[in-house]
C-alpha cells in the first residue's frame, strides 16, 4: 500500500489531473436518482466536486493521501483514504457509483452489490488496443481491459450505454483506446 501511495501522491503533485468531470459522467448523470453517490479512485476530485454540484452527497475514495487531503472538509463530500486492493464498497448503498481511469477487477461485484435498487454505474477507463502506440501506457498491461471485458464483467445490469473509442488525450494529445460503460440495477 505504502509504494501504491507514494506513486499516486508523486502524480499528483507533479502531473495535475483534469478539473473537468469526466464528459460520460456529465453526459448521464441525470438517469441517477439524487442521492448517495462513490467516486471510486476519486483523485483530486473532478467528478466527486460535479456530483456533489448536482446535489449528490459522495464518499470519495483514493490511496493518495495528498489527493484526499485536497477533499476533506469540503461540503458533501466525504473523503477517505483507502487501499483499493482491500476496499469494500457497502451493499446496496449507492445511487451512483462513478469510477473512471483506474481498473481493480477484484471490485466489479462489490460495485454491482453497492447499487441501490435503480442505481446507475459509470465507468470508463482504458483497453489494450493491438496497435501499440494506442495504449495509454504499455509497463503494465494488466491495468487495461481487453476487448468487451467491461460489458462482459457488467452484464448482471441492464447495459444503457456501452463503446470502445479513440480518444485524444488532454495531457500529451496521443491516442488511446477506452471503454465506457453506463449501466443500471433493476
Amino acid at each position: 500500500m505504502q509504494d501504491d501511495a507514494l506513486k499516486w501522491n508523486t502524480r499528483h503533485k507533479e502531473n495535475p489531473p483534469p478539473t473537468q468531470p469526466l464528459e460520460l459522467l456529465k453526459t448521464h448523470i441525470h438517469k441517477a436518482k439524487v442521492g448517495k453517490a462513490l467516486d471510486i479512485a476519486c483523485g483530486m476530485g473532478r467528478n466527486s466536486r460535479f456530483m456533489r454540484e448536482c446535489g449528490f452527497c459522495v464518499d470519495s475514495v483514493d490511496i493518495s493521501t495528498y489527493a484526499i487531503s485536497a477533499l476533506q472538509g469540503e461540503h458533501n463530500i466525504n473523503a477517505q483514504c483507502v487501499d483499493l486492493d482491500t476496499f469494500k464498497i457497502p451493499k446496496q448503498s449507492y445511487d451512483l457509483i462513478c469510477k473512471s481511469y483506474f481498473l481493480e477487477r477484484r471490485l466489479f461485484p462489490y460495485m454491482v452489490e453497492g447499487l441501490k435498487k435503480d442505481g446507475i454505474l459509470i465507468f470508463e477507463t482504458f483497453i489494450q488496443s493491438p496497435v501499440e502506440s494506442q495504449n495509454a501506457f504499455t509497463s503494465d498491461s494488466s491495468h487495461l481491459l481487453r476487448k468487451n471485458e467491461l460489458l462482459r464483467a457488467f452484464l448482471d445490469l441492464e447495459i444503457l450505454f456501452y463503446e470502445e473509442t479513440l480518444i485524444t488525450r488532454e495531457k500529451d494529445s496521443s491516442l488511446a483506446l477506452v471503454a465506457r460503460l453506463v449501466a443500471q440495477k433493476r
